[in-house]
């Protein structure tokens, strides 16, 4: 509340005037002590401030801890190349293993053609062998039947 800066004059009576000012003067001698009365009541927060300081300065030293840790130093690209090389690692027993099977598989595919091969080359040579006594069995039956033609 501001004091009025020009009361009102109504009689001019100093005694009065002087009482008015007395209680004013009181009144703000009462407020002064109040708030001097106050701030010699208020608590002291240095042993909290303190305990708040020590506390702090042990989570810097965690979050410290946490910041120099490998995991934080991962970036999406990094993770991605270690992911892809982990990956890599992992499948290289199975990769081994896949081309092992590959090599024995061709081998005994090979192996099948071998036989197949053979068994067409033995079916070739009874053909031509077939071919070839059918022809002379023929060549000779019309050497004979010509023999007895021309002797006969």
């Amino acid at each position: 509340m501001e004091p009025d800066t020009n009361p009102p004059i109504a009689d001019d009576d100093p005694a009065k005037a002087f009482a008015d000012l007395r209680g004013e003067v009181s009144l703000l001698r009462r407020a002064v002590e109040g708030l001097t009365a106050e701030r010699q009541n208020a608590p002291d927060y240095t042993p909290t401030l303190a305990g708040l300081s020590g506390r702090l300065a042990h989570q810097d030293q965690l979050l410290g801890k946490i910041a120099e840790s490998p995991a934080m130093r991962l970036t999406p690209e990094n993770l991605a190349v270690s992911i892809a090389k982990a990956s890599e690692i992992a499948r290289a027993g199975d990769r081994e293993s896949l081309d092992k099977a590959e090599a024995a598989l061709r081998a005994s595919i090979a192996s099948i053609n071998g036989v197949v091969e053979q068994a067409w080359a033995a079916d070739r040579q009874w053909k031509q062998l077939y071919w070839t006594a059918s022809v002379a069995t023929l060549a000779g039956a019309l050497g004979a039947l010509s023999i007895l033609h021309v002797f006969g």
